[in-house]
């Protein structure tokens, strides 16, 4: 099913549902990345906050690589399995839960590691930037470590195949009544999709880089040019993120990727005919002072070049 971003439902209610984690919990690839760079990263005796626990996988990870104690903060209903999960693996001693947005949160004690995976199908829609940058201020040591260390946006120019056949050209004429004014309103959401590496006109560039250890302008905005490494049709822009959870652990949602997140398509209104060799030109503008709720403000214009 091809769900638009814009449907996403406010996030504490999303994750009132089982299903939701099960989808997280079960991908490997996204347990195996962050179990190794917690296993890197997490010293015995460390006291770790864990920003947006969920269901508390990535608390419990933290108190089998030694951790003293973890504060395990999630304001979705999500934390009352966590409580329970802990007491059934006798691990409610080392944990102190709070039910509350992280930014509203005050610890007793400063952390030696923040972990967090507040990272939706473009990194950021969910608030993890913000949320990471105040609990980098308020929580974290000096000297302390942020899991993930940052994160890329990476961009690709695309055919899609999918998406703009079934949500944008379906616009038309239903039962003699014309409808095609809803193309320009389908054209202004975001989709997910699962794109392969041959749907792609142009090398995916990154796009924005935030860095959680270095100060980070949160309204962001960046030109780009790409070169069209194939002829065809491009209908819009793919977006994916690339987290960097460790020195040596990259975790990506891009078309090779085998975890439960998909990428973005961002469509354009009308496609442009490329060649190999043609260069485009995309500038694309983020909020990323969200609440956790609210998706960025996002904009592009994409131009062909010579």
């Amino acid at each position: 099913m091809l769900d638009p971003v814009e449907l996403f439902p406010e996030i504490p209610n999303l994750y009132q549902f089982p299903s939701v984690h099960a989808g997280m919990l079960y991908d490997e690839e996204r347990v195996a990345k962050y179990s190794a760079a917690i296993n890197q990263v997490v010293k015995k005796g460390d006291v770790v906050a864990d920003i947006g626990t969920g269901t508390g996988l990535l608390a419990f990870l933290c108190l089998k690589a030694g951790a003293k104690r973890v504060h395990a903060i999630e304001r979705s209903p999500a934390i009352n399995w966590a409580k329970l999960i802990a007491d059934k693996n006798g691990l409610s001693d080392r944990i102190v839960f709070h039910k509350q947005d992280s930014r509203d949160c005050n610890l007793p004690e400063k952390v030696d590691v923040v972990v967090s995976e507040l990272i939706g199908h473009i990194a950021f829609e969910e608030g993890m930037a913000e949320s990471l940058f105040d609990a980098k201020e308020r929580f974290l040591a000096t000297g302390g470590v942020i899991i993930p260390e940052k994160v890329n946006l990476r961009i690709a120019l695309v055919e899609e195949n999918e998406v703009y056949p079934e949500c944008i050209d379906c616009w038309q004429d239903i039962e003699g009544v014309d409808y095609s004014l809803m193309r320009e309103e389908a054209i202004k959401a975001l989709y997910l999709t699962s794109l392969s590496s041959r749907d792609l006109l142009s090398e995916p560039k990154t796009f924005f880089r935030v860095n959680f250890k270095e100060k980070c302008q949160l309204n962001l905005q960046k030109s780009r040019s790409f070169n069209v490494c194939r002829s065809g049709k491009i209908n819009g822009i793919a977006l994916w993120f690339e987290a960097y959870l460790s020195s040596n652990v990259t975790l990506s949602s891009g078309p090779w990727s085998r975890t439960h997140w998909k990428q973005c398509f961002a469509p354009i209104a009308r496609p442009i005919a490329v060649n190999a060799g043609d260069t485009i030109s995309v500038n694309i503008k983020m909020n990323l002072r969200t609440k956790i709720h609210d998706f960025f403000k996002f904009d592009f214009r994409v131009r062909k070049g010579v």
